[in-house]
């Protein structure tokens, strides 16, 4: 009797054991895999970080984006003509082209011979005078009342006709128009459709973050 019980103790102890060592060996394994489950967590809770970073980045430029094209607004050019001769020119006098052949996108107010641009972009801008024999006289193209650039016609013995082109970086709201120089020689423009004012949309605007980009 003596014996088993002594067997049976035997068997215990090593049960015992046997049991510790299992115990330890899978809380080993959880601890092991607790560790990994935190460095796993940590590094999508970065990379989630991260991506809400660039979303906000994204979402801010595109809520600063605006684009100036020309399929939005339709096309914009307009031609007009003095058909009348001016004789008493002040100096600085803006030229009223009374007769409008085009006017696409309504931008050109016959009213004052003034265009106002009503997009952000390269407009490119073209007058033409004409004089007759004797008569010298200046104009120029303003911007916002700033000369960008000036047309003389004028000899003694001939009818002359003189031209120029400009382009234009232009802001909505810009105006630009023709004028009388100071330095014209005389007051008089022949008109009858020779003297004319025209202009036109080139390219538009993409503004992202205030830089411009061509669009």
């Amino acid at each position: 009797m003596d014996c088993i019980a002594t067997k049976l103790i035997f068997l215990v102890t090593i049960w015992t054991v046997s049991s510790q060592d299992l115990t330890q060996e899978v809380t080993s394994s959880l601890l092991s895999l607790v560790a990994q489950e935190s460095e796993l967590r940590s590094r999508l809770e970065d990379e989630a970080n991260l991506l809400e970073q660039k979303l906000a980045e994204l979402t801010k430029q595109s809520n600063g984006a605006t684009c100036a094209c020309p399929s939005s607004f339709g096309p914009i050019a307009f031609s007009a003509t003095l058909t009348s001769n001016l004789a008493t020119l002040g100096r600085g006098q803006a030229i009223v082209y009374k007769q409008v052949d085009v006017n696409a996108g309504n931008a050109y107010d016959v009213r004052h011979g003034i265009f106002t641009a009503p997009i952000d972009g390269v407009y490119e801008f073209t007058t033409a005078v004409l004089n007759r024999p004797g008569i010298s006289t200046g104009l120029e193209i303003v911007k916002n009342g700033i000369s960008c650039t000036k047309v003389k016609s004028g000899d003694d013995s001939y009818y002359t006709m003189g031209t120029n082109a400009v382009a234009l970086d232009l802001q909505a709201g810009d105006e630009v128009w023709v004028r009388h120089v100071n330095e014209s020689d005389s007051q008089t423009i022949n008109g009858e459709g020779y003297t004319t004012f025209s202009g036109y949309f080139i390219e538009g605007y993409e503004v992202v973050n205030n830089q411009a980009l061509s669009g």
